[in-house]
Parts: C-alpha cells; sequence; structure tokens
C-alpha cells in the first residue's frame, strides 16, 4: 500500500518540480528587478562580484591562508590595480599558475622583486647584496673583484678552502680607499670608491652592506604604504650602488694608473697606521690620477653635459 506524502512537502501541495523551476525563475527575475530598482543594492552586488576580498582579513586568518589568499589581501590594499587585474582573470578562469605569474610580475614592475608568491606572508622580501670577504665561496663567484682586493694582501688562492684569514689592516684601509675614492670629482675614480666601499661594507646602504645571515635577523618590513614606499626607495638606491659597482670594476681593470695609485696609497696608508692607528684613516689625504683629458673623454662629457643640461637647439 501506497504511504501517503507528508503534508509538508511539495508533491502533497501541488508543486511539481516544473512549478518550482518556474516559481524560481519568477524569483530570480524579481530579485533581479529589485537589484536594478535599488542602486546601493546593486553596487553590493557589483561589489560581491568584483572585489571578493573586500572585507578586511584578520591578521591571524592570513597567517593560515594560502599564499594566493594572502597576494590578493595585500594587493588590494597596496596595488589596487594589481588587485583588479587578478580579479579579472581569476573570473575568467586563469589557473594558479597564470596568476601567480600576474602577481609576481606585476609587484616586481611597481618596484619590489618578487619571485613567486610563497614569500609574500613572510613580509616584503629584501634580499642582501652585502661581502663576506672572509667567506671562500664569494670569490668562486665575483673572480673579478681580486685584481682590487689582491694589493690589500687579500689572496684566497693562497689560504685554505674555509673561512679566510684577512690582514689587520684591510678594513681599515678599504674604508679609507673608499672614502677618498668617493670624494674625487671624476666619475670614475667614485664609481671605483663604491666598488670599494661594496667590499668593504660601508656604502651607507643596509642592502648593499648585509649579508643574507644579517639581513635576516633584522624584523621583515610589512605591506603598510609606509613600509612599501620605503622599500621600493631602498631598492631602487642599492640597484643604482651596484650599477656603480660593476662600473668601478671595470674602470680598476682598464687602468694601470689606477692600480699604481692604489698601492703607493696602501703603504701610505699603512705606514700611517703603524705609527698612529687607523682611529684618523679618513682624514689622510690621497693622491689619485688626474682624470683623462683625452678628445673621446672630452666628447662623452660633452655629450653627457647635453643629455643633462636638456637645452640643446
Amino acid at each position: 500500500m501506497t504511504q501517503p506524502l507528508p503534508a509538508d512537502t511539495p508533491a502533497a501541495q501541488g508543486l511539481c518540480p516544473a512549478r518550482l523551476a518556474h516559481a524560481g525563475a519568477l524569483l530570480a527575475a524579481e530579485v533581479t528587478a529589485a537589484r536594478v530598482a535599488d542602486p546601493g543594492l546593486l553596487l553590493a552586488c557589483a561589489a560581491a562580484a568584483f572585489d571578493p576580498f573586500r572585507a578586511d582579513a584578520d591578521a591571524d586568518d592570513l597567517d593560515e591562508a594560502d599564499a594566493l589568499t594572502i597576494a590578493l589581501q595585500v594587493t588590494r590594499s597596496a596595488f589596487p590595480e594589481i588587485y583588479a587585474q587578478a580579479i579579472e582573470r581569476m573570473r575568467a578562469g586563469a589557473p594558479f599558475a597564470e596568476i601567480d605569474r600576474l602577481l609576481c610580475t606585476a609587484i616586481s614592475a611597481a618596484g619590489i622583486p618578487l619571485d613567486d608568491l610563497e614569500s609574500i606572508g613572510w613580509g616584503i622580501p629584501l634580499y642582501a647584496a652585502g661581502v663576506d670577504l672572509e667567506d671562500p665561496d664569494f670569490y668562486t663567484a665575483h673572480a673579478d673583484v681580486l685584481p682590487l682586493l689582491v694589493p690589500f694582501g687579500i689572496d684566497p688562492g693562497q689560504q685554505g678552502r674555509w673561512n679566510l684569514d684577512l690582514p689587520e689592516h684591510a678594513y681599515p684601509a678599504g674604508r679609507a680607499i673608499a672614502a677618498s675614492l668617493r670624494e674625487q670629482s671624476d666619475l670614475a675614480l667614485r664609481q671605483v670608491g663604491w666598488a670599494y666601499a661594496w667590499l668593504f661594507s660601508c656604502t651607507g646602504s643596509s642592502l648593499c652592506d648585509l649579508t643574507d645571515e644579517a639581513l635576516s635577523e633584522i624584523p621583515p618590513l610589512s605591506w603598510t604604504a609606509d613600509d612599501i614606499a620605503f622599500a621600493i626607495a631602498l631598492i631602487a638606491e642599492t640597484d643604482g650602488i651596484l650599477c656603480d659597482v660593476q662600473a668601478g670594476i671595470r674602470a680598476f681593470h682598464d687602468s694601470p694608473a689606477l692600480q699604481a695609485a692604489l698601492s703607493r696609497n696602501l703603504a701610505h696608508l699603512i705606514r700611517e697606521f703603524r705609527r698612529k692607528g687607523t682611529e684618523d684613516a679618513h682624514s689622510l689625504r690621497l693622491a689619485w690620477p688626474r682624470p683623462d683629458d683625452s678628445a673621446d673623454r672630452t666628447a662623452l662629457a660633452d655629450a653627457e653635459l647635453l643629455l643633462v643640461r636638456g637645452d640643446a637647439a
């Protein structure tokens, strides 16, 4: 015997599935009409569709969130244009790899290099470019700096595989050389000075002077507007210094006169250190080659002047 249907079921009330579907369609139409009639409701629906992360997340929630969620929260507040691009691609069904690539490329273009989203939750990623002259591996990766350091008695080829023993005078002499060269009027000499400042960790820029190990001990910058602006300026400063460092290394290689002057100045500094100590190292006056007044250099200087002044006809 067939059991009677419960009184509260749609079938018992004479509502078949077709009628239910029709009723649902009518309800959806009414809701859509209400949205159009109410600008506030329409705006709320648009925000829900196009800005799914409109509600600020708690710090604890972000700590447990996946990398993409954190990246979207960060870009929503810090880089809204990037956020909008990512949401648009997500709504179009783009895979995670494409969103990852889009966010990393766009954030890097904004001035903060980002290789992958996994690091974004730890704060603004910063990469140290500092030097550890006692690390033999440094010379393997930067063999081009050896001619600049051998005059200081730093020669990894003459020591073992592990940490190098640096001469006592190396750092004070290197920093005095860097300071003297950076005071010169000639651009090439100043760039050589930046090269020595980088090698002896005295550029004044944290990212240029700290190693990865030292930087890891400093709390990371957060994704706030002030920290982002500071990080972008710091990274740009570091890039500029490292460009001068590379130019300075090349200039030193190409100038026998500068190499000879370095040897003379080092001998002078070491004599003074033995007599008076290193406290007044920066006050010692050092002599450097005068800028080359050849026609080629004059032509280059004139061209640079025209570019800087910007008032050429």
